[in-house]
């Protein structure tokens, strides 16, 4: 059995397993050489410990099921040569009278050392997993799982209030449901009625902001999520920042009530995976929408298992040895998570430029830089589609609507009428003026896309209504034809003059020996 490693600094996989109220699930991850990672593969096992609990004690049956999932995972883990391997346990095994028992027996029969995460801990892990791909800066912040709610609150990225509820969606539907999993008006009414009454209120988060974001994460968050876009015939197949209004959410929670089990299990987006908790969850969120008064809503894809990684990545030390992480040491992680990435010193200065004689807005300017940062899927994909698939794959901070420009401007640098029809495609998500903001941030993409192709130094400027630029290739191999097209491309885009020269090695050797002298 591979041992777990508390030195990720060379390691290529990592994946956490995460034992829950309702399932136990494993995620593999490939690990970037500066700590990013990445998903590829994910499998979930509804054991349901939490139904197994009796007298606080988790009955056999369920501890043979847990054992049995555990050493599935362990001939993935095997199979995958992952040698950094997280196990984590939540709300039920927390509250267990035999929990070291179960933990114990795990360990001797798979190898995996479980640690049971504090209500805080569990709070804190999932609040940095999706603050650190949504860098929101203030927020309201919940996980629903299915033994507990958790709700961190927190005001320029300081945390301020942490609380956790002892009701989640599988523990609120065995209080209130029937065995059947059915719920009667009166004890859905009870249900929300005993929700409401415990939720805390604006003024126990000690909430200063008026206008604030709520984020949320969990498995019966996302089932809503997906039956939300169902319902909308949403074009897109994503969840991560995908918002939902608290009367989308209010309407979901009195159609769900609606229906029972059977039916709610011939849902497609829901299935019967979450049909016996979707009611209960829904519940819970309509309701902690309309105590705090929150209008909308964030659904993120990133929470427990994503945080627990970089806190166990950035201080193996404590996290391994059960050591507490103060709040200083967390603050750093999300000061470390919520950094912005950085362009090529001559792509930053040529775009601030712009930035600077107005001919980009602020937000051209944040999605033209997301748009250069994935310049490099310009040259891996022959097929377009690719492009759109591989920038809307990822979990970012941008909404839907801003992600869609990006990777359109992308395709438009490329291929122009192929990026029409997608537009067309999805002009449900687009605003009206999102064309040309999508035609200005192409034609500039096409110029960074020579500087960073061919490693070129550029110095750029403004002078007398003429945008200068003078370009130092790195050999003799400079594709000019392409750049004056590119030029041209920007100057009726933007509606301004390019002047441009090109100054190849010994000309640069001049220059570099000139200012020397200087």
């Amino acid at each position: 059995m591979i041992p777990i490693t508390k030195n990720i600094i060379n390691t290529r996989k990592a994946a956490v397993i995460d034992l829950g109220s309702n399932s136990v699930k494993l995620v593999n991850y490939n690990i970037g050489i500066d700590n990013t990672y990445k998903p590829y593969h994910q499998e979930s096992v509804r054991v349901k410990l939490a139904e197994g609990l009796e007298d606080g004690i988790i009955q056999e049956k369920y501890v043979e099921k847990t054992i049995e999932t555990m050493k599935l995972f362990r001939n993935i883990v095997d199979f995958e040569q992952i040698d950094y391997v997280i196990c984590i346990a939540t709300s039920v095994v927390r509250d267990a009278k035999n929990n070291v028992e179960l933990l114990d027996k795990i360990q001797r029969e798979t190898g995996f050392k479980f640690k049971i995460l504090s209500e805080t801990q569990e709070a804190l892990y999932s609040y940095i997993g999706a603050i650190r791909s949504l860098k929101i800066q203030s927020a309201i912040f919940f996980d629903l799982g299915g033994g507990s709610l958790e709700i961190v609150y927190a005001s320029n990225y300081k945390i301020k209030t942490i609380i956790s509820l002892p009701f989640g969606s599988l523990r609120l539907s065995q209080l209130f449901a029937s065995k059947k999993g059915n719920f009667s008006n009166n004890h859905y009414y009870k249900m929300s009625q005993y929700i409401t009454q415990s939720l805390p209120s604006k003024e126990e988060l000690k909430i200063l902001e008026t206008q604030i974001p709520i984020i949320g994460v969990g498995g019966t968050l996302r089932s809503i999520a997906k039956y939300d876009q169902e319902l909308k015939n949403y074009p897109l197949k994503k969840i991560h920042n995908y918002p939902i209004s608290s009367e989308s959410v209010n309407q979901i929670a009195q159609r769900l009530m609606s229906y029972d089990f059977q039916q709610i299990s011939q849902i497609e987006s829901i299935g019967s995976g979450r049909s016996d908790t979707v009611q209960a969850g829904a519940c819970v969120i309509s309701e902690l929408m309309k105590k705090l008064e929150l209008t909308e809503l964030l659904v993120s894809a990133h929470g427990l298992r994503e945080g627990t990684l970089f806190v166990s990545m950035q201080y193996p030390d404590e996290f391994f040895n059960d050591i507490e992480i103060s709040l200083p040491q967390i603050h750093d992680i999300i000061n470390l998570s919520t950094q912005s990435e950085h362009l090529s010193k001559y792509v930053e200065d040529f775009t601030s430029l712009l930035f600077s004689i107005t001919l980009i807005s602020e937000k051209e300017r944040i999605l033209l830089s997301q748009s250069i940062s994935k310049i490099d899927i310009l040259s891996s994909f022959r097929d377009v589609d690719n492009i759109l698939y591989a920038v809307m794959d990822d979990d970012s901070s941008l909404s839907h609507r801003e992600q869609l420009i990006v990777a359109l401007s992308l395709i438009y640098s490329k291929k122009k009428k192929k990026s029409e029809s997608l537009i067309l495609k999805y002009k449900i998500l687009l605003e009206k003026n999102d064309k040309k903001i999508i035609r200005k941030i192409s034609s500039i993409i096409s110029l960074c896309y020579i500087f960073l192709k061919t490693q070129a130094i550029v110095t750029s400027s403004y002078e007398n209504f003429n945008l200068i630029l003078k370009i130092y290739p790195k050999n003799n191999a400079f594709p000019e034809v392409l750049f004056k097209q590119a030029c041209e491309k920007l100057e009726t885009t933007l509606d301004i003059h390019v002047q441009s020269d090109v100054y190849y090695q010994s000309s640069f050797n001049r220059t570099l020996n000139l200012i020397s002298v200087l």
